[in-house]
């Protein structure tokens, strides 16, 4: 599904911006107005949204998981140690 992987970028991109943001308006002095901890507060938002949205998919099926002890490498069987 493309659009799960769409919105997951476009959630992902808002966080850096917002991190972005923070960052100039510390570097500016507008700490004291409380810009920094409200861009780092929607940086936070935004990427719990995204571990829950991506938790919300695998459960309806929108995207699998896949192994990540993989069985084979390039077509041929990977050796597992003890074997």
């Amino acid at each position: 599904m493309w659009w799960v992987k769409l919105i997951v970028i476009v959630l992902l991109a808002a966080a850096v911006v917002s991190l972005g943001r923070a960052l100039m308006a510390l570097v500016r002095n507008e700490g004291k107005e409380g810009k920094t901890m409200r861009a780092l507060a929607w940086r936070v938002g935004f990427s719990a949204a995204v571990f829950v949205f991506i938790l919300l998919s695998m459960m309806m099926g929108w995207i699998q998981p896949h192994d990540v002890n993989p069985t084979t490498l390039y077509g041929e069987p990977v050796q597992q140690q003890g074997d």
